[in-house]
């Protein structure tokens, strides 16, 4: 088996730092080691985010490689809107033999938000169908029960998003998740850190390890079409009223700087509160496009320097 050093340091009881970084819309593989330039030292993991929003980027699978190429520690993300089982079992194979260590499933968000919403989507199975068959998996069957020849092994991640209504489905959800498979969960992007701690107290004993989900927003426009257009974020109007007055009476880059750094104390003080949060492993850091902001949040959250488990 491939060595998760994501799977180590969760277990050591550091506090972990994930990142996520996009692919390109198309295939251009500098841009993605340009991207990773940027968080590069300042994460335990980094994840490859799999054609959010239905918009097709540069495969997964292929990202991660090249991720692992450069001595980082990637994280594949697989979408169930896209893939059959067959295809889910394919592409598992193939990333244990380019030896990816961590793998996490999400269902996916509905085509229509995004660039091709004409698009078929697939749903043959959800993401708790999809960890429970990479599980069955290790176990040197197929899905069909026919044995492998060679067996994956991967540390088994998913998401759960702690606003959904009602609560009470989530947590039974996530636990569903956990027992299928999961050994770890990247949250939903926080914006109310009660709701949050009310969620994992409902959640109870669970053995998954949990990292707390963080976008650092570039301004009230972002922030609206969050609300808008991406599924499960929920971002109080209390929050984007202090983007706008960090702005206000400015201009240009300003402007930017300004609401940009008052985006950047939302996310900081977020983080403060998940630190102090029990049950909670680590945060996941979400740039969207904003990598940038992933080592400053890192250091002013004196989360740098990172540890090395071997």
């Amino acid at each position: 088996m491939t060595k998760s050093h994501l799977r180590t340091i969760l277990n050591s009881g550091d506090f972990v730092v994930s990142g996520e970084i996009t692919p390109p819309h198309g295939s251009d593989k500098n841009l993605l080691l340009e991207r990773l330039s940027l968080v590069k030292g300042y994460c335990d993991a980094i994840n490859v985010t799999d054609n959010v929003r239905g918009i097709p980027t540069l495969s997964s699978l292929v990202a991660t490689y090249l991720i692992k190429q450069t001595g980082q520690e990637p994280v594949m993300q697989m979408s169930a809107r896209d893939r059959n089982r067959i295809l889910f079992e394919s592409e598992l194979y193939g990333a244990h033999a380019l030896e990816i260590p961590n793998v996490l499933f999400v269902t996916g968000d509905h085509s229509t938000l995004g660039s091709h919403p004409q698009t078929k989507m697939v749903y043959d199975v959800d993401s708790i169908q999809a960890l429970a068959l990479a599980k069955h998996l290790m176990t040197g069957h197929d899905f069909a029960g026919d044995e492998l020849e060679g067996t994956p092994q991967f540390y088994l991640g998913s998401t759960f998003n702690p606003y959904a209504d009602p609560m009470e489905m989530q947590v039974l959800r996530t636990h569903k998740k956990q027992e299928a498979g999961a050994e770890f969960f990247q949250t939903q992007a926080i914006f109310d850190p009660g709701r949050f701690r009310d969620f994992i107290k409902e959640l109870g004993t669970i053995k998954a390890k949990i990292l707390g989900g963080i976008i650092p927003l570039k301004g009230p426009r972002m922030a609206r079409f969050m609300n808008r257009r991406i599924p499960g974020i929920k971002i109080p109007e209390s929050m984007i009223e202090r983007l706008e007055q960090a702005g206000e009476g400015l201009k240009g880059k300003e402007k930017i700087k300004s609401v940009r750094g008052e985006g950047l104390s939302i996310a900081l003080e977020t983080i403060e509160a998940i630190k102090k949060t029990q049950g909670v492993d680590g945060i996941h850091i979400m740039g969207i496009g904003w990598e940038e902001s992933i080592p400053e949040l890192v250091e002013r959250s004196d989360l740098y320097p990172r540890p090395r488990g071997d």
